[in-house]
């Protein structure tokens, strides 16, 4: 049959200027958007459809690879016109004699017409194919039919051409591939799932040294050259389609969906993004045993706002691996702190200002009652601002947020571009403990602004050459205020043991941890005039960890993260702030004698150094909770609801009067509405101060 058919195929030459071919398909593909580091290596080549292709001009290929795929699929293709009569006997004969190898008798024009026409079935199929190159041979020259091959041959694993062969399974550009490389890739068209060297090695080998072996035969290489191929060891890509910085690319794609350019240099840093990747995953798996299950972390230039290094799930296979974590929502537990002081320091205060860290009780959303404490449990009573924030005190905190007040804290946070629903009075001065889901990503953004003593610059995801200007979003002397605490190592390693210098010897940073409720959210912020880093550990799913705190854990990563940045690029600008107020020389605190807010912590931790201060007949009466305009929120089923004033005289006694009414004890069981709250230390009463009740 095979001789009859090719007797057919001769009588038939003569008609195949009667096949049409259709020229569009031999059109070039629209070509891939390559997304390139900011040195300009390959992250991903986004894919137009399914395979993952990209042109190249046969010039931009090395000789070896195309003499390797021209020994293992066509050796007399630039003798025959389409069709080899020689191939095809010996295809036939080899078919005849079952003791033979068999071996194809198709012609790389005649795959080129497979590749762009596809193969019809049936009888005829094969004459049809010939006729097919026949035709192709009398319309397109040698060269050009190579490059429709080189360009659309397939290699695996959805990869078309030997350009991103050469990048995705060699890692190298098409022109650089050695020898042996080049043999080794030209024999995985035949059967790529078969020949797969990732999977078998050995098969792959005994296919590279066959072709190695017909290139000497057919006078492409020497006997030196096959014997150095013969011995090369071959190096294959493992992970085809590395995912490393896929969520990464993810974002820049948001940012830049329209694009015309085909390539898109982006802002990550290749290097770093490797050791960043390679050091959340060691975090991850030495803290999984206490249910840290993954990870993320950024880098950021504080000067320019790039993306350095994007570790969107520090484990791919892990729980919440197939998500951008830095992208979903979480407790922030302190992290928000350092933009409350700020708000007070912009309002007056400076680190020496004395604070209250003394439990006080809380009111929810739903009126429900809770008391805050310090990490330790303790009451260290009058703090300096510097303390309080150095050594993350939550009492202090709580009122310093009450200083400034829940609206103003919520218009800062949405002014640093934190997305916090609902009305303020939902959060009240416990949004400073984090009582909010912040995603990652918005936070490092916050923390790139207070890096930046204020000054907001976006986050951009691809390389920029010229200077962005930023705009103010927090005052910048109480910005300069907050920086300069965080990265007081003195107060740092007073309040948690030690400062961390020792894992980024290279200059002084600032850092800020956080710890969110029941160990869920382990956090840091780290940064100095060049990067800032910001680093979270958990459980994806929200389940609590054993224990494992922001400082503990993710405050050495995200340290070490900071000065691999440092070492990986050593040339990079700094941003530099405008003069910075001196906060250095702060004043101890004193404060001998204390007012009100500190009466009940003296009663408990009794100090013999703190006395309250005695009220004076005369001296004026204030309310002290709740203050003037609030809305009260309870619940359903009600509540009482404490009231403080200022400490009366020894003979004075406190009495409250509710809309005119005296009550019989400091608890009020209020209805809703409107109300007026007037204190009394005996005949002398406070101004009546407005309130309003509501339940939920």
């Amino acid at each position: 049959m095979a001789f009859a058919t090719a007797a057919w195929l001769l009588a038939g030459v003569a008609i195949d200027q009667a096949v049409t071919l259709d020229r569009a398909r031999f059109a070039v593909p629209d070509a891939p958007r390559v997304i390139t580091d900011r040195h300009g290596a390959v992250l991903q080549v986004v894919r137009t459809g399914t395979v993952d292709q990209r042109w190249i001009s046969l010039g931009a290929i090395s000789p070896n690879l195309v003499s390797a795929l021209l020994a293992a699929e066509d050796q007399r293709f630039f003798s025959h016109h389409g069709w080899d009569l020689r191939a095809t006997a010996r295809a036939a004969w080899d078919t005849l004699a079952p003791w033979r190898r068999r071996s194809g008798a198709s012609t790389l024009t005649q795959q080129v017409i497979k590749l762009t026409h596809g193969r019809p079935h049936g009888l005829w199929s094969k004459p049809l194919e010939v006729l097919y190159a026949l035709a192709l041979e009398r319309v397109a020259s040698k060269d050009d039919i190579l490059v429709q091959y080189v360009n659309r041959v397939p290699f695996g694993h959805n990869v078309v051409g030997v350009a991103r062969a050469c990048e995705v399974f060699l890692g190298k550009d098409p022109g650089a591939v050695t020898l042996a490389e080049a043999a080794l890739l030209a024999g995985l068209p035949q059967s790529p799932a078969r020949l797969d060297p990732a999977l078998h090695l050995g098969r792959a080998l005994e296919r590279r040294d066959r072709i190695l072996r017909r290139m000497l035969d057919a006078g492409f290489i020497d006997e030196r050259a096959l014997a150095e191929a013969l011995a090369e060891t071959p190096r294959w890509a493992t992970e085809v389609h590395p995912q490393g910085a896929e969520r990464y690319v993810d974002a820049l794609l948001r940012t830049r969906p329209g694009t015309d350019a085909r390539t898109t240099e982006g802002s990550l840093d290749g290097a770093l993004q490797r050791e960043a990747t390679t050091l959340l995953r060691a975090t991850v798996a030495r803290w999984r045993p206490r249910g840290a299950t993954n990870g993320a972390a950024i880098v950021l230039s504080s000067r320019t706002g790039e993306v350095l290094a994007y570790v969107g799930a520090a484990d791919p296979a892990g729980p919440g691996g197939a998500l951008d974590l830095l992208r979903a929502p979480r407790q922030p537990g302190s992290t928000l702190k350092p933009f409350v002081y700020t708000l007070l320091f912009a309002r007056g205060a400076t680190p020496t200002t004395v604070l209250a860290d003394v439990r006080v009780p809380l009111r929810g959303a739903r009126g429900e009652t809770a008391e805050a404490r310090d990490y330790d449990g303790l009451e260290r009573g009058p703090v300096s601002a510097r303390q309080a924030l150095g050594s993350s005190l939550n009492l202090a905190a709580l009122d310093a947020a009450t200083q400034v007040g829940a609206e103003a804290i919520v218009d800062e946070l949405r002014g640093l571009g934190i997305n916090v629903p609902g009305d303020a009075r939902r959060y009240g001065p416990s949004v400073v403990l984090g009582g909010l889901d912040v995603t990652p990503l918005a936070l490092a953004e916050a923390y790139l602004t207070l890096s930046r003593q204020g000054s907001h610059v976006p986050i951009s995801w691809t390389a920029r050459r010229d200077e962005p200007v930023g705009h103010p979003a927090m005052n910048g002397v109480a910005a300069a205020m907050t920086w300069d605490i965080l990265s007081d190592e003195e107060t740092r390693a007073h309040g948690f043991g030690r400062s961390l210098r020792d894992l980024a010897p290279q200059a002084p940073f600032a850092l800020k941890t956080g710890t969110s409720s029941r160990w869920r959210d382990a956090w840091c912020a780290v940064a100095d005039r060049r990067f800032t880093v910001l680093v979270w550990l958990g459980d994806p799913a929200g389940a609590p960890m054993a224990g494992v705190s922001g400082f503990e854990a993710a405050a050495p990563t995200a340290v070490r993260l900071l000065s691999l940045a440092r070492e990986t690029l050593p040339g990079w600008r700094a941003w530099n702030p405008p003069g910075i107020r001196d906060t250095s020389a702060d004043a101890p605190v004193r404060g001998e004698t204390l007012d009100a807010r500190y009466a009940a912590w003296i009663e408990r931790a009794h100090p013999a150094h703190l006395a309250l201060t005695p009220a004076r007949a005369g001296s004026p009466v204030r309310v002290l909770d709740p203050r003037p305009g609030r809305t009260l929120l309870l619940g359903s089923a009600g509540g009482a609801i404490p009231l403080r004033a200022s400490q009366c005289a020894e003979t004075e006694a406190l009495r409250f009067l509710v809309d005119g009414v005296a009550l019989e004890s400091p608890s009020w069981f209020a209805p809703p509405g409107p109300h007026a709250i007037v204190a009394c230390c005996g005949k002398r009463c406070s101004a009546s101060v407005g309130v309003t009740v509501e339940r939920r």
